[in-house]
């Protein structure tokens, strides 16, 4: 009797010995989803408009909303405006950009704050416009991104800008600047760049037909079109507005397709790219077959 007591004790105390450990090497699931405090590493695009996208990248951000706040603080004021999430996951949030903030040139950081801490970027500054001669009509995840460059005055033909540093990021859904004057300039760039400013913008291009592709590059200074590396159409040089194309035959799937353009002596600008699918009428290459690049 004395020998059955003494067992069920002892598979009393394991049992319990069990439940305790398994406790203690439980992963509370706020540990799961933020092993650490977020990092931010850079956020796209620099210049802004009001109900558009931020792209934030980085790490340790989660994978839902209910933790998450993102703010833009102004660097002057030190006011925070909160922004609605569009969407997240460990390493890129994308929020929609906040109606409140100001467009008459305020700088902006942007603050990302999780239960394990806050994360705020003051080395890439954000500003606001209330629109953009590039475009104002945005999808989430889609578009090309645009590096702005400053070139020399006088310049005459498109630079290497692989050996450039740019000076700010712009979003386009797409590339349909009729010829305008262009005297807004690039916020945060020192002078503002209304001339002798270049512009490389790349995206993935969605191709569903496969087939023959007319492309046409027109722009006002000069403009070359690259699909998967090749150059496709060439608009070089100091000129007002006319156009250039170039045929390619391209699979379903998706492309890589990069814009290089320059605006030489102020004020006109103008770029729009064209294409014929097969079969079909020239237009201007809609928003929805841009998707924007892994990395920017």
């Amino acid at each position: 009797m004395k020998s059955l007591l003494k067992c069920t004790m002892y598979l009393f105390f394991l049992v319990i010995l069990f439940i305790s450990c398994d406790e203690n090497s439980s992963t509370d699931p706020v540990d799961e989803e933020y092993p650490a405090a977020p990092v931010i590493t850079s956020v796209f695009p620099r210049i802004v408009i009001p109900e558009g996208y931020l792209y934030i990248s980085g790490e340790n951000f989660g994978q839902t909303t209910e933790n998450l706040i993102v703010k833009f603080k102004n660097v002057a004021t030190s006011v925070e405006i909160s922004a609605a999430i569009e969407s997240v996951i460990a390493t890129k949030i994308t929020v929609i950009v906040p109606t409140t903030l100001d467009t008459t040139g305020e700088a902006y950081s942007v603050k990302v704050t999780t239960p394990k801490g806050t994360s705020e970027l003051l080395s890439a500054l954000i500003y606001a416009v209330s629109s953009s001669a590039f475009g104002d009509e945005l999808l989430p995840g889609k578009g090309l991104v645009g590096k702005v460059y400053q070139l020399p005055t006088n310049t005459s033909s498109l630079p290497n800008f692989d050996q450039m540093n740019y000076q700010t990021l712009i979003l386009a859904p797409k590339l349909d600047v009729p010829t305008r004057p262009f005297t807004d300039g690039f916020p945060g760039v020192p002078g503002g760049l209304i001339e002798w400013f270049g512009i490389r913008f790349e995206a993935q291009l969605e191709i569903v037909q496969a087939g023959s592709y007319n492309f046409t590059v027109g722009s006002d200074d000069g403009g070359i079109l690259y699909i998967n590396g090749i150059e496709i159409a060439n608009n070089d040089g100091v000129h007002p507005y006319r156009e250039s194309n170039g045929d390619i035959t391209l699979t379903s799937g998706v492309h890589t397709i990069r814009v290089d353009y320059f605006q030489g002596p102020r004020t006109q600008i103008a770029l729009r790219l064209f294409w014929t699918p097969p079969g079909g009428m020239v237009e201007i290459i809609p928003r929805e077959v841009f998707i924007l690049p892994e990395s920017f």
